[in-house]
Parts: structure tokens; C-alpha cells; sequence
């Protein structure tokens, strides 16, 4: 039966006090910069160290959409929540020019009854008045987020129905996708019509920190444009090049998702490719190692990311990854992103012991792949 989520049910489904205003609007990560160029007013990423493969969630994060001073709750691992924060990085995680959310957000069947319990709870002590969720606002940089359903039989499906305003236009899916808001674009809010299926999303920007500015009832730079669809993305990129340094991956192991470029949309300041894994059981590679790539560099920073779906411990990839950086190997079976500074030698990259889907994605602060 599907789950139709009012705003009120949303919040009192176990949704932490600072989650509660995911119902109007998605987090925001941004990157400044132009396409092809470097970021703007920002310094040459610092070299690779190994704590820039990140597993673990950042603490007491206080999310800027939430409940003043309140940060997130500790998850513990089968008890979700509405939202479930994966990873937070800003510059105080990463090399100081990346700022990225990665959660999973659950329909009211899978919030476990504490969760419930408690979030109402929090509801009580919100001051009348007090706005939470995002309003109407603009960034003085570029913003990359996505929502990507778990319907295995279909990635393509949401496994729901969202609404979300940019400038002032509202714009309806229930399709898998990539979203790509120019600086300056007004944006929010953002409605959850219905859930049926657990979503994944990631926000992604190459700054150190989430800046904006409500507008309120302003415009923004983008206001009377007329195809916000544009710059939506809900599919591969037909005629995708593959580069030399990529290996052929078995028919069965991946299914890709969404695909965006500047090729897709013209603006834009990302690189983004994402795809699901597939279990052995499923794949029929039981045993085998898969690899991605070789060996390569890049003239840019490049984010590389695996998500796990045991939806009992959202930390559990449920897999193995090995990563090579600089030629030393880093074996990882967790939940985790890794962050590459651009002229780093990385790879091979390989995958193994698939048990469960993996949501994998990889995302470069350039236009183009190269």
C-alpha cells in the first residue's frame, strides 16, 4: 500500500528535530566555481592523506534547516528514523573544500516505534513560530543534490513523488535524478508527496562550509526562466565516451542511473555518475573481484563513494572496495567516500563480496570527465 506523507506525519515519524525540515526542502551543497575552472577564491586542495576516505559520521552536527543549537542524534543501527545522516563533511572532515550530506530518508513503515516516540516527543518543545525547514533561498555557489529510489526491479523509480520549487516554479518527479542549481538560482521548498521505498541522496559542493540567503518572497537571479526541467537529470547520457583508463565491467555487475556533464546540462560545474552494484546472487560473479579502473589521474578533485543497503546498520557496505591511492592499497567495508585531490594518482579501484545493492557514485569539480 503506498504511504502518503503529510507534513505532520512526516515529523512525527521518527524524523530527528533538525531532519524535520527535509520535508520542505532538500540540504544544499554547493561548489563555486565556473565550468572548467578552477574554484573560485579557493586554494589548491591539500595533498591525499588517508583520513580523506571517510566512514564515519561526523558528531554533534548542527544542520543550518533544523532546530536552533540542536544537533544530530548518534544513529543506532535498527532504529531509523525518517532521516538517517550516513556522512556530513565540511572543512573540518575533509581537506577544507568540500561540503557533502549522504543520508537515507525511510517511509513511515520502516521508522522504528522508539525513533517515532521520540521525535514526536521533540516536536512538543518547538517554540510557536519557529520555522523549521528550509525557506525560499539562494547560494552564492553552485548546488549538486540527488534522490535515487531503492525499487532494484526499476532504479529508475523514486518510490515516491516529490515537489520542489525552483525560483517559482514548482516541478513534480517520481523518477531517479540528479539536480543541478546554478548560484544565485532561488530554490525551496521541497514537498514529499508519498513514500513507498527507503531514498537515497547525496548533496555535493566543493566549499567548506553551507552559506545562503533567504529571499523570502524575492526573486532570485533565475526568476522568469521558463524550463526548470533543464536542469534536471533523470537518466544515463546517451553516447557516454568511456576513457582508456577504465576496465570493462561484467553485464550484470552495475546498473547506471543518472548521468550529468556539461554536455547534459551547459552550466554545468559537476561531473556526476552514479549506478547501482549488484549482489553476487544477482550478478552470478560469486567469487570474482571486478574492477573499475586502472590507474589515473585527473585535473581536478574528484569525489569517489559507496553506500551500502542493509537498512540495519546504514554502515554495513555489505561488500568489499579496494581503493589504491598514490600506490598503496586501502581495503574498506563500510559505508564510505573518498575524497581525491586533483593530480593524484589513484586506482585500481576494485569491488568484491557483494552481498547486498550498493549505490555507488562518482562526482569531479569539472564540467567534463577527463
Amino acid at each position: 500500500m503506498k504511504n502518503k506523507i503529510s507534513r505532520r506525519t512526516f515529523l512525527k515519524s521518527g524524523l530527528a528535530i533538525p531532519a524535520a525540515g527535509f520535508v520542505l526542502s532538500p540540504f544544499s551543497l554547493t561548489a563555486c566555481r565556473q565550468p572548467g575552472g578552477p574554484p573560485v577564491g579557493s586554494k589548491k586542495m591539500a595533498e591525499f592523506k588517508s583520513d580523506y576516505i571517510i566512514t564515519e559520521m561526523k558528531k554533534n552536527v548542527v544542520l543550518a534547516w533544523g532546530a536552533p543549537d540542536t544537533p544530530l542524534e548518534e544513529y543506532i543501527p535498527g532504529e531509523n528514523r525518517s532521516m538517517e545522516h550516513v556522512l556530513y563533511i565540511d572543512g573540518e572532515v575533509g581537506p577544507g573544500t568540500l561540503y557533502s550530506e549522504s543520508l537515507w530518508l525511510f517511509p513511515p513503515n520502516m521508522v522504528s516505534p522508539q525513533a517515532a516516540k521520540k521525535a514526536a516527543e521533540m516536536m512538543k518543545k518547538i517554540k510557536p513560530g519557529a520555522k523549521i525547514g528550509p525557506q525560499p533561498h539562494i547560494h552564492p555557489f553552485d548546488e549538486l543534490f540527488t534522490f535515487f529510489g531503492s525499487n532494484f526491479d526499476d532504479p529508475s523509480d523514486l518510490g515516491g513523488e516529490m515537489e520542489f520549487w525552483l525560483e517559482d516554479q514548482p516541478v513534480t518527479f517520481s523518477k531517479s535524478c540528479i539536480v543541478y542549481i546554478p548560484a544565485g538560482m532561488k530554490h525551496s521548498p521541497f514537498n514529499m508527496k508519498r513514500m513507498e521505498r527507503p531514498l537515497f541522496h547525496f548533496s555535493m559542493g566543493f566549499t567548506s562550509s553551507y552559506e545562503h540567503t533567504v529571499l523570502g518572497d524575492k526573486p532570485g537571479k533565475y526568476a522568469g526562466e521558463k524550463d526548470m526541467l533543464k536542469y534536471f537529470v533523470f537518466g544515463d547520457k546517451a553516447g557516454r565516451k568511456t576513457p582508456v583508463f577504465r576496465t570493462k565491467i561484467p553485464d550484470g555487475f552495475i546498473h547506471r542511473v543518472a548521468h550529468l556533464d556539461s554536455d547534459v546540462v551547459t552550466e554545468s560545474s559537476f561531473h556526476a555518475e552514479t549506478a547501482w552494484i549488484w549482489p553476487e546472487e544477482r550478478s552470478g560473479l560469486k567469487g570474482e573481484a571486478v574492477t573499475f579502473v586502472d590507474k589515473h589521474t585527473h585535473p581536478f578533485p574528484e569525489i569517489i563513494a559507496f553506500f551500502g543497503t542493509d537498512f540495519d546498520d546504514i554502515h554495513n557496505l555489505q561488500g568489499e572496495v579496494e581503493l589504491w591511492v598514490e600506490g598503496k592499497p586501502y581495503q574498506i567495508n563500510k559505508s564510505f567516500m573518498a575524497i581525491i585531490p586533483e593530480q593524484v594518482e589513484h586506482g585500481p579501484l576494485t569491488v568484491r563480496n557483494v552481498q547486498k545493492p550498493i549505490f555507488h557514485y562518482t562526482v569531479g569539480h569539472a564540467g567534463l570527465y577527463t
